[in-house]
């Protein structure tokens, strides 16, 4: 057996036992914008799993899961997708094709042979079948979806056996809330809208006005 075998033989068994660990941890990459959802999704975790499966997100505020104050942010975010069984990336029209949630994805499969598990929420599941994510077999937002992908995640705790009823249970709820956030966005997206229309309207109103006084001036 060559050298190279050796080593990928390794990389693959190192990479199983990690995510067969004692202490599974899920990195959820998202966009800054999505911390909402990021939030609904390790609760989702943390619910279907009784807390036993831990989760790390940068936008956290308010828990342990994030960054504390004061300490370096990269490093943090390398240690952690280092000690990571899983990277789940959250894909919504803000992340699909950011920079950051690329470069986490790449930093896990690349070096690290960590699963990546892309979930596409509030977008068509071919938008996210693009570029480096096409490779993946990518997770719907859909019930049977979300419920197979966190039964994927809660089997990685050890000796677990995870309940159907209970995951559909949890799913619902974190559809539910997921749902109330995109028609949350779109509402406010058609308030901006519409007070942009609204300004645009009184500017042309006052130019208007200012040329219809200067006119009078001229006369």
């Amino acid at each position: 057996m060559s050298d190279k075998v050796k080593k990928e033989d390794t990389t693959n068994e190192e990479s199983e036992n990690k995510r067969t660990s004692i202490n599974p941890l899920v990195f959820i990459s998202h966009d800054t914008r999505d911390a909402e959802i990021a939030e609904e999704f390790s609760n989702l975790l943390k619910r279907v799993s009784a807390g036993v499966l831990k989760s790390f997100r940068t936008s956290d505020k308010k828990g342990t899961q994030g960054i504390e104050y004061g300490v370096e942010w990269y490093p943090q975010i390398i240690k952690n997708i280092h000690k990571a069984s899983d990277v789940v990336c959250l894909l919504t029209k803000n992340s699909v094709d950011r920079p950051w949630i690329l470069f986490e994805a790449g930093m896990a499969k690349g070096k690290l042979n960590t699963s990546i598990l892309g979930v596409v929420l509030g977008i068509p599941l071919k938008n996210a079948s693009t570029g480096p994510f096409a490779q993946f077999q990518n997770c719907g937002d859909d019930e049977d979806s979300l419920c197979k992908l966190v039964f994927q995640l809660v089997d990685r705790i050890p000796n677990s056996e995870p309940d159907d009823e209970t995951i559909k249970f949890h799913v619902q709820k974190f559809k539910s809330k997921i749902d109330e956030i995109f028609e949350q966005r779109k509402t406010e997206a058609g308030i901006e809208e519409a007070d942009s229309k609204e300004l645009e309207k009184l500017r042309e109103d006052d130019s208007s006005v200012k040329l219809f006084e200067e006119i009078k001036v001229m006369f």
